[in-house]
């Protein structure tokens, strides 16, 4: 499966601090590890190798400029890079993360492979949390994703979750098209540290942001104009119009739950952005969806792909409009 968790004889290559993941697979630990301890628990120990190519046949002609990516435990052949290709190995990403923190002890809730390596991810928590309102507590992460096949660049995207419940936002700031694995890497990442060194600004930004949507209180009608500006209407009687109702049931149901309705941001802006955003972690599940594969992809749209920039999106437009 295209997106599934890479495993290692029975160990899936993943682990999560204090509960577990939707599929049930992976590590699930007590406590928020470090990262000598979140490698191992992640099976994410190994490294990978650029190795020549040749031809089968004719001889075993050798291929210039080409290289294959291979994992040194299973031997796999991950990808195919070209000679200005840059490996960064596991230890070094988890190293990288570690830097951001001035003790270097950076604390950690996920980590894992997919697609039997050719992709990793880190989920590193930062030391500070924000409170939006009372009751609503909102932790700060970075989360860095990289390839072993040349078919993605490096990425460290900062984001922000919610205590009461999983729903994740990227930061604003975070609008980076990564780093590319040529050239200078390391200098690469010396500047990708400094960049994150100003994160803690974005984040502040975010909460102060995220503060005064809870104290904005909307309309009926500035609800339905935010509404049909993210779903817009469909006129016609076909699958794109149920796709839609069946959302805004979705987005109603989750204004209605508990974590909605808590006195400190109840009938404000922070609620209803977290009704429509939690759409992309919470929407009900197909049998087709509720698939293993199709879980990891919906785990990564959330983190850094189409799910993250629609609640970006959706963001953006609640403060626009609770600010008018």
């Amino acid at each position: 499966m295209a997106h599934e968790l890479s495993f290692f004889g029975n160990n899936a290559e993943a682990f999560y601090a204090l509960k577990p993941a939707w599929h049930g697979l992976g590590t699930v630990l007590d406590y928020a590890p470090t990262s000598e301890h979140a490698i191992e628990a992640a099976h994410l120990d190994w490294r990978v190798s650029l190795e020549p190519l040749q031809t089968e046949t004719l001889g075993g002609i050798a291929v210039p400029d080409n290289f294959a990516t291979v994992r040194s435990d299973t031997r796999q052949v991950l990808g195919v890079v070209s000679d200005k290709y840059k490996l960064i190995q596991n230890h070094q990403a988890f190293a990288f993360l570690d830097s951001l923190i001035e003790s270097g002890d950076m604390r950690y809730e996920s980590a894992g492979a997919l697609k039997g390596g050719k992709v990793v991810w880190i989920l590193g928590r930062m030391p500070e949390d924000d409170e939006i309102a009372d009751g609503d507590i909102s932790h700060r992460y970075v989360l860095f994703s990289t390839s072993h096949d040349g078919s993605a660049a490096i990425h460290a995207v900062p984001t922000s979750t919610r205590v009461v419940c999983a729903n994740t936002l990227r930061i604003a700031v975070a609008g980076d098209k990564g780093i590319r694995h040529t050239g200078d890497v390391r200098g690469k990442l010396d500047v990708a540290r400094r960049y994150l060194s100003q994160f803690n600004a974005g984040f502040a930004l975010f909460r102060d942001q995220s503060r005064l949507l809870a104290q904005r209180r909307f309309t009926n009608e500035q609800a339905r104009e935010y509404i049909d500006t993210l779903f817009p209407e469909v006129r016609e009687f076909n699958r794109a119009r149920s796709n839609r109702e069946k959302k805004l049931s979705q987005v109603r149901k989750n204004y209605a739950n508990p974590r909605q309705n808590m006195a400190s941001i109840k009938g404000t802006w922070w609620a209803l952005l977290n009704s429509v955003t939690e759409l992309v972690d919470h929407a009900p599940q197909t049998r087709r969806s509720s698939s293993r594969d199709a879980q990891e992809t919906k785990m990564m749209s959330a983190l850094d792909g189409t799910g993250a920039s629609f609640k970006t999106e959706a963001y953006k437009l609640a403060l626009k409009m609770a600010s008018v």
